[in-house]
């Protein structure tokens, strides 16, 4: 099986640059009648890396905009080309037979990523719409269709029948923690499956319902009037519809404004919140809803804790330890023995087997739990266990969601739902995403984040006209369906066809799961989602972020999970732009002269913002000048203010002490402006200020490595001022210092 797995890395390896293979490509750029007369093989390794190199279209939220140039001609044989790295090797015209491969020496590359949207963004992806590599990417599978094989499909059933064991009894579970009824967590374990294998870029994720989105959608549905599912069901469709537009609008990039430590915290969070939820279950009590909160969760604790029931606290504990046992199950290598090598069949079966029940485990607890209630209560009449009760398992024929549920216009829908229109969808996504490029960095593919967006969206708005609420890419799935082998989305419709046919045959036995087996599939699959080696490694790196995770974490638990995450949000994207709004600005104030008194041009204080600076920083960047190191003058040899200009219309020269007095004076400012280059208007204008303060106190502040057009905004005056004095038609004080060029200090 792990050799499938191995085999199926290739299977759906897609370049994200280029559909096409690299072996076919030789030809287009190397027309010889004769192949003896490129021999080097490196010559063809450089063609098909440049042609697995070349960019179909420019994406506008990565807008990477690529320009090579390459000259082949000159006098380069192709011996010489040994040892070249996988460059862009192109042809200017087809060589003629019997001329060499020529090279030119120069060579240009120019890669521009991230910055602005530009109209030429713009221009080519409209140039790439209508195109049939954009057909191919957003319908993923007219790639891997057409190459499908045998090997595949037999990789894949494997692969989907056995996350196919796993799905049903946990969306059933995590229908549980949602608190709405169980068929709505078979309706949501298998279209999403069908959607996302058409449209999703991913050979290993599984789409259906997590315990993190359960219990968000438990949070933010209404249970007014009894109505909880189809509250749901339009959350499932109002997801969809922001996925949706997300993708269409390239706005993926929004999923990263979201940071590891808020994540963590709340994922975290949530985990301690659905474990606790689930206690009950095996207790054999009822009370609250999902959006308790930890402490009314203990209350209600400590008052249903006289109405235990025993046979409920014996079958929870007993599948949480057949679970967590078959989780370690693992059959022991094969070690050579004196005369065989080789294990015999028997081995490699048992090993199979074990590693089947280590999968399935899952569905191994809650079919023996059902069998047993169903035992006791069909055979003895007997009722020990707290069971689901009636469950309407069914694939019923598709209809829209209840816009007008309880009455409600649609304005007051949307606004019931609040921030869990955004936060929902922007969730699940990043938790499809990143279990999706998770599996793409192992299995060394490339996934779209653009398409996955889609994918989701698409999922969740056609799942909620079968009755189901938001569903995601899940990781515990996802890993086994990589670890079983699967070779191509296909295993995902395997998986939604699996449960096609356990929803059809074996909808009525579905009412007596006992409560209790659920409560334990939800907890041990919890368990795994603890991490503890963030908050050491925070410690270690940023106790800024320890900060945002803790508050998150405590947030989530003694308020709602929905407030947490909110107010960890708020704080995160708060660090964020506070750099931009308090900048770092080094001011260094020196002497350059040794001798004393020294000329008051001998002064310097320099002042260089360490990045670009922008209107969140404009008064800050005013007050830095207001700091007593500009305003402390200096003793030194200057030029009187009532001798600035001389009887022959030139400034005193700066070496000559006769012309100069002694006296205080405010230093020169040198402003280094490298980094003025992306600041917006308002920075300008603040320097602006800046200037004509220092020019009403008879100050110098010269602005090096600063262009003109920066310049033309901090000093509209100055080119006029620059254009009088080479006319002799005004002299131009020293005070108002000698503009200097760019790069070139006073």
């Amino acid at each position: 099986m792990a050799a499938d797995s191995e085999k199926g890395k290739a299977a759906y390896m897609e370049d994200e640059e280029t559909d096409e293979n690299p072996a076919d490509i030789q030809p287009r750029f190397f027309r010889t009648p004769s192949a003896d007369l490129i021999p080097n093989a490196a010559v063809g390794a450089a063609v098909q890396a440049s042609a697995v190199r070349r960019r179909s279209s420019i994406r506008l939220e990565q807008r990477g905009s690529v320009h090579r140039k390459k000259s082949l001609g000159g006098g380069t044989s192709p011996e010489s080309l040994k040892g070249l790295p996988e460059e862009s090797i192109r042809l200017r015209r087809p060589l003629e037979a019997g001329e060499p491969l020529q090279l030119e020496d120069d060579e240009e590359e120019v890669i521009r990523f991230g910055g602005p949207l530009t109209l030429e963004d713009v221009k080519s992806e409209l140039r790439g719409l209508c195109t049939l590599e954009t057909l191919r990417r957003k319908l993923p599978i007219t790639v891997w269709l057409p190459k499908y094989s045998r090997t595949d499909l037999l990789g894949d059933v494997v692969a989907g029948l056995t996350v196919g064991l796993t799905v049903v009894p946990q969306c059933l579970a995590y229908a549980q923690i949602a608190d709405i009824k169980l068929e709505y967590g078979l309706n949501s374990a298998y279209m999403g499956c069908f959607i996302y294998a058409l449209l999703g870029t991913s050979k290993d994720v599984t789409v259906g319902p997590t315990a993190i989105l359960s219990l968000l959608t438990g949070t933010f549905i209404q249970r007014e009037m009894g109505l909880e599912g189809d509250w749901a069901i339009l959350l499932c469709f109002f997801v969809g519809c922001f996925q949706l537009l997300m993708g269409f609008l390239r706005l993926g990039f929004l999923i990263n404004f979201i940071s590891t430590p808020v994540v963590s915290g709340f994922t975290q969070a949530a985990v301690i919140v659905i474990i606790l939820s689930q206690v009950k279950n095996i207790m054999g009590v009822s009370f609250g809803s999902a959006k308790d909160n930890v402490g009314q969760t203990l209350a209600h604790y400590v008052r249903k804790m006289p109405d235990t029931r025993g046979w409920d606290v014996l079958m929870g504990c007993l599948c949480i330890t057949l679970l967590l046992l078959m989780r370690e199950m693992a059959f022991p290598a094969w070690k050579a023995r004196e005369g065989r090598q080789h294990p015999p069949k028997w081995w490699a079966v048992v090993k199979e087997a074990v590693r089947l029940m280590n999968v399935s485990r899952y569905a191994i607890v809650v079919v023996s739990a059902t069998i047993f209630e169903y035992v006791m209560e069909v055979g003895f009449n007997q009722h020990y266990l707290s069971v689901t009760g009636p469950v309407t398992a069914k694939i019923s024929a598709p209809k829209p969601p209840n816009f007008a549920v309880e009455n409600l216009s649609l304005g007051e829908i949307l606004s019931t739902f609040g921030a869990g229109l955004v936060l929902v969808p922007l969730l699940a996504t990043m938790e499809s995403v990143a279990v999706a490029k998770t599996f793409a960095h192992k299995f060394r593919y490339n996934i779209d984040v653009t398409q996955e967006f889609i994918a989701l969206g698409a999922a969740n708005v056609v799942s909620s006209f079968f009755g189901a609420y938001p569903v995601t890419g899940a990781f515990t799935r996802s890993a086994l369906n990589a670890e079983s082998g699967v070779r191509t989305p296909m295993g995902c419709i395997v998986t939604g066809t699996f449960v096609v046919v356990a929803i059809l045959s074996l909808g009525q036995l579905f009412q007596y799961i006992p409560k209790a087996a659920l409560a334990a599939v939800i907890i041990c699959a919890c368990l795994t989602m603890f991490d503890f080696q963030i908050f050491k490694e925070l410690w270690i790196i940023r106790k800024s972020e320890l900060f945002v995770l803790i508050l998150t974490m405590a947030t989530c638990l003694f308020l709602r999970v929905e407030f947490g995450l909110i107010i960890g949000l708020t704080v995160s994207i708060l660090m964020l732009v506070y750099p931009m709004a308090r900048p770092v600005v080094v001011v260094q104030k020196k002497l350059t002269a040794r001798k004393h008194p020294a000329q008051l041009d001998d002064y310097r204080i320099s002042v260089k913002p360490q990045g670009s600076v922008f209107f969140p920083a404009a008064e800050y960047l005013k007050e830095i000048f207001n700091d007593p190191i500009f305003k402390t003058p200096v003793t030194a040899f200057s030029v009187p203010r009532e001798s600035f200009a001389v009887s022959n219309g030139a400034a005193a020269p700066p070496g000559d002490r006769n012309r100069m007095e002694l006296r205080e004076a405010l230093p020169p400012i040198i402003f280094d402006g490298i980094h003025l280059t992306s600041s917006d208007y308002s920075t300008l204008r603040a320097l602006r200020s800046v200037f004509v303060n220092c020019k009403s106190l008879h100050r110098d502040i010269v602005f090096v490595n600063t262009s003109d057009e920066i310049l033309d905004i901090i000093m509209p005056f100055r080119r006029k001022d620059e254009d009088a004095e080479k006319k002799n038609d005004v002299v131009v004080p020293m005070h108002q210092g000698k503009l200097l060029p760019a790069g070139k200090p006073k």
